[in-house]
C-alpha cells in the first residue's frame, strides 16, 4: 500500500498560542524575542507585525522603531513545545501515527484513512477549516514520503497533493532548503549556483557526497522515496504513582522507612509490569497541619532494584520533620526508561556489577548530576577537539564503555605548544634522541609513534599549515611527554605524567 504522509506545518504557532490565551492581541502587531549574544533579537512574529515591516531576525529595538505600538513577549520555546505536543495528541483522532518535527511541524500517517474523510484533498480541507477554527495558521501538502510533505508544505502551495508518479517534478522548483539540510550546506551550494532541487539531482551523486556529506545524497533520497524514512509518534510518559494513608498520623522515622519499604514494592511491581525502569522518583510527605514536603531522588540509570533506590532515600529521610504527624506518603517515579533485562545466576542475583551506577547515584543526588560528566569522542583528531565533555545520562552508563581516543592522550594538554630543540635525524619516521628545554638537555630512552594528525579537509586552520607528526617519549629522568614534529621543527603539547 502506498504511503500517505500530511505535513501540517504551523509557522506563527509561537503567537498563535499566546493570541488564543489573550485574543486582545489578535489584531495587533505582536513580536516574541530571545536573548541572543548580549542582544534582544526578534524569533517570531504575528501576521500583523510582519505585514508592517517586523522581521525574525532583527534586534528588539529596531523592531520597535518600525512599528512603535508593538507588543512584545519574551518567547517561551518550552510553551510553544507543550502546545505542538497538545496538538500531535488532537490529531489523533483522525491517525494514531501523528509525529512531531522540530518546533513547528507535525507528520501525520495517512495510509489507508484518507477515505474516510472522502479522500485526500476533501481531508486535507477538513483539516485546514478545523485548525483555522482553533486560531491556527497553518500550511500543509500530503505526499508519499514525509521529506516530499514536508518540503512541499513549507515551500510550495498549501494543501498540494503530491501523485508519487510526479512526485519528481513537484520537488524539481523548490528551493534546496526545502530538504531539510543545515544552513550552512545551503549556503555553500548557493554559492556553487545550486539554487533548487534539480539542480542537485542533476550532480553527480559520488562527487556530491564527496564534497557535502552523505547527508545531502540522503535527504534527496528520502524525499524521493529510494530511502526509506520512518516517522515515530511520540508515546506519552507513563506516570507511575503510589500511596499509602495512615489510619493514625506517624511521627517517628522507623514508621516512615516502613511504609517506604511498602511503597517500593508497589511502586516496582508497577515498573516491572511496564518493563520500566525510574530515574527520577519523588516523595511527597503530607503532614496532618497541611504542610507537604517532597524528597526527589535520581539514579544514573533507570533501575527497579529496591536496595538501590531505599538507599538513595536514606540520608533524605533524616530531614524529615514530621510536625504533629503524617497522614499520607506518596511515591511517584516522576521519570522512567525502558530498562534492559540484566543476566541473573541461579539464585536470581543479578550478575552485573553496578559499582560505578551506585558512585554516581551517590555523586549525582549529593552534586546534581549536572555536576557530573564524562568524556565523549568528537568528530575530529586534533588534540583538543577530539573529544568534549557531556553531562552523565543513563544510557551511557557503562563500567567498561567508556569512550576511546584514537590514540595515546596525554593528561596535561597545552593550550599552546612549546617550541623545542631536539636532536633528530631528517627521516620522519625517526624519533629524537636528545631533547632540549631551555637549561634542560635530556636523552630520549622510549619512543611510540609517529601518528600523524592532519584538520579535517574541510576546516582551515590557520595554526596547523602542514601535517604533524606526533610522539610519546620517555626522557632520562623518566618524564614522559608528548612531542610532535612540523616540517624539521619540534614542538611540546602535553605531559602524561
Amino acid at each position: 500500500m502506498t504511503r500517505k504522509i500530511v505535513s501540517v506545518w504551523f509557522p506563527n504557532i509561537a503567537t498563535d498560542l499566546i493570541v488564543r490565551r489573550y485574543p486582545i492581541w489578535r489584531d495587533k502587531p505582536l513580536a516574541l524575542f530571545s536573548d541572543s549574544s548580549s542582544k534582544l533579537v526578534v524569533t517570531a512574529v504575528n501576521p500583523v507585525a510582519n505585514i508592517q515591516g517586523v522581521q525574525i531576525g532583527m534586534t528588539l529595538a529596531d523592531a520597535q522603531a518600525v512599528v512603535t505600538n508593538l507588543a512584545t513577549l519574551p518567547h517561551q520555546l518550552d510553551n510553544q513545545k507543550l502546545g505542538l505536543e497538545a496538538l500531535a495528541r488532537l490529531m489523533e483522532r483522525v491517525t494514531p501515527m501523528a509525529a512531531i518535527v522540530g518546533n513547528d511541524t507535525i507528520f501525520l500517517d495517512m495510509t489507508g484513512g484518507t477515505h474516510l474523510f472522502g479522500g485526500e484533498h476533501a481531508f486535507l480541507e477538513k483539516l485546514t477549516n478545523w485548525l483555522t477554527k482553533l486560531g491556527f495558521s497553518i500550511r500543509l501538502a500530503l505526499a508519499n514520503t514525509p521529506g516530499a510533505a514536508w518540503a512541499i508544505a513549507h515551500y510550495g502551495a498549501t494543501g498540494t497533493v503530491a501523485q508519487q508518479n510526479k512526485l519528481n517534478s513537484a520537488l524539481a522548483i523548490l528551493p534546496i532548503a526545502a530538504l531539510r539540510l543545515p544552513a550552512e550546506t545551503v549556503t555553500k551550494l548557493k554559492r556553487l549556483g545550486i539554487n533548487c532541487i534539480q539542480d542537485l539531482i542533476n550532480l553527480p551523486r559520488q562527487a556530491l557526497v564527496r564534497r557535502f556529506g552523505i547527508q545531502v545524497a540522503t535527504r534527496i533520497d528520502q524525499a524521493l522515496g529510494a530511502v526509506n524514512e520512518p516517522i515515530s509518534p511520540k508515546k506519552p510518559k507513563i506516570s507511575l504513582l503510589v500511596s499509602l494513608n495512615f489510619e493514625e498520623p506517624i511521627t517517628e522515622q522507623p514508621a516512615l522507612e516502613t511504609a517506604l519499604d511498602h511503597l517500593l514494592d508497589k511502586l516496582i511491581f508497577r515498573l516491572a509490569t511496564s518493563d520500566l525502569g525510574a530515574t527520577l522518583l519523588d516523595l511527597t510527605i503530607k503532614r496532618v497541619d497541611g504542610k507537604n514536603q517532597v524528597l526527589s531522588v535520581g539514579t544514573a540509570s533507570p533501575s527497579r532494584e529496591k536496595t538501590r533506590l531505599a538507599r538513595l532515600f536514606q540520608e533524605k529521610l533524616k530531614t524529615v520533620e514530621a510536625g504533629f504527624g503524617i497522614d499520607t506518603v506518596i511515591l511517584s517515579a516522576s521519570n522512567s526508561e525502558p530498562l534492559e533485562h540484566r543476566q541473573q545466576d541461579a539464585l536470581g542475583a543479578d550478575t552485573t556489577s553496578n559499582a560505578l551506577e551506585k558512585l554516581i547515584d551517590t555523586l549525582g543526588n549529593r552534586l546534581g548530576f549536572d555536576a557530573i560528566q564524562y568524556f565523549q569522542p568528537g568528530e575530529s583528531w586534533r588534540p583538543g577537539h577530539d573529544f568534549h565533555n557531556v553531562p552523565i545520562k543513563s544510557n551511557n552508563i557503562t563500567d567498561d564503555g567508556w569512550p576511546t581516543l584514537p590514540g595515546p592522550r596525554p593528561i596535561t594538554l597545552l593550550s599552546k605548544p612549546i617550541r623545542i630543540q631536539a636532536k633528530a635525524s631528517l627521516n620522519h619516521l625517526e624519533p629524537p634522541t636528545i631533547l632540549i628545554r631551555g637549561p634542560l638537555r635530556r636523552q630520549i630512552c622510549y619512543a611510540q609513534g609517529p601518528e600523524r594528525i592532519l584538520p579535517e579537509w574541510w576546516i582551515e586552520d590557520p595554526t596547523w599549515p602542514y601535517p604533524r607528526d606526533y610522539w610519546q617519549v620517555e626522557d632520562e629522568a623518566g618524564e614522559r611527554l608528548w612531542i610532535y614534529r612540523e616540517k624539521n621543527a619540534w614542538y611540546l603539547h602535553g605531559f602524561f605524567a
